[in-house]
């Protein structure tokens, strides 16, 4: 990732580096800012879909076994003595 003081980032140059990577802006010496392409910032949303998508499939997957066992008549308490019973 590039990384630009403050008086190197005049918006041109700005907009110019963060095409070919992030470019960090420094305040006093700290990370004020990361400016990425529209590429970049899509890629990124993107991964941060496709990781909801898959949470929300876990959830439904999840809820589905539980549902499906107590319609089996398997409790906490049976499943913890279940697995319990390792002999």
């Amino acid at each position: 990732m590039k990384t630009l003081s403050p008086k190197e980032s005049r918006f041109a140059k700005l907009i110019d580096a963060s095409r070919e990577e992030p470019v960090t802006v420094l305040a006093d010496g700290e990370r004020a800012l990361v400016v990425l392409s529209p590429a970049e910032y899509d890629r990124l949303e993107e991964q941060e879909r496709i990781r909801r998508e898959a949470k929300e499939s876990l959830r439904r997957t999840i809820a589905s076994i539980q549902q499906k066992a107590a319609e089996r008549g398997l409790t906490e308490a049976e499943l913890e003595r279940l697995l319990a019973d390792e002999s």
